[in-house]
């Protein structure tokens, strides 16, 4: 599920570009994954929404720094640090995606404890009704390439969901879990999703 457009892998700061295709990848996997941590880890001091990488699916990582590549998220940002991401992303050529993407789902995931204000019985209902199912289930998270989002931030995981409501978020593949994806965050208003937030947040085993 979920800023402007992404802050997903976000790589930025320094003003040069460290994921140049033309250089060996093993060589400079430490510096990328250095970069990416600036905004990307739980200890990150970069003020932005950017979520945690750690312990995500490599399938996931993979798909959205291809969303980044071909301009289906962050394009037409107006967020400069999503911006950032976007022009890193296309930066990197496939290896170099695919040992980042194994890199970060290798690590060890910690869960963000910030939370949005809400009603935690409400979201409850709503997350199970609409969004366990392909988030929660191990199951329903192979079958439908859907990323666990209980160890996101909560402001993160906001932004995307109303990103998704939006259109300002697309996919790689409008697969049928895609586009229930989008119809059910469509479905939802403001209220309806800071208490889906708030109950993941309380909960966040689920």
């Amino acid at each position: 599920m979920f800023r402007k457009s992404g802050y997903l892998l976000v790589a930025l700061i320094l003003p040069v570009t460290i994921y140049a295709s033309g250089n060996n990848t093993a060589d400079v996997l430490p510096q990328q994954v250095k970069q990416c941590d600036r905004c990307h880890s739980e200890n990150s001091t970069v003020r932005s929404i950017a979520p945690s990488l750690d312990g995500m699916s490599e399938p996931y990582l993979v798909e959205q720094l291809e969303n980044f590549r071909q301009a289906r998220r962050g394009a037409d940002s107006a967020d400069p640090y999503t911006l950032e991401m976007s022009q890193q992303a296309k930066a990197l050529d496939e290896e170099q995606v695919a040992r980042l993407a194994d890199y970060y789902a290798g690590r060890k995931r910690l869960p963000s404890t910030g939370t949005v204000p809400g009603n935690v019985g409400h979201g409850e209902q709503l997350y199970k009704e609409k969004c366990g199912g392909c988030h929660s289930s191990l199951f329903g998270r192979f079958f439908t390439r859907s990323p666990r989002i209980t160890h996101l931030k909560a402001s993160y995981i906001l932004a995307e969901l109303s990103e998704f409501a939006t259109g300002e978020r697309r996919v790689k593949h409008d697969s049928k879990h895609k586009l229930k994806m989008v119809a059910v965050a469509k479905q939802l208003n403001d209220v309806d999703r800071a208490d889906i937030v708030a109950y993941i947040k309380a909960a966040p085993t689920h």
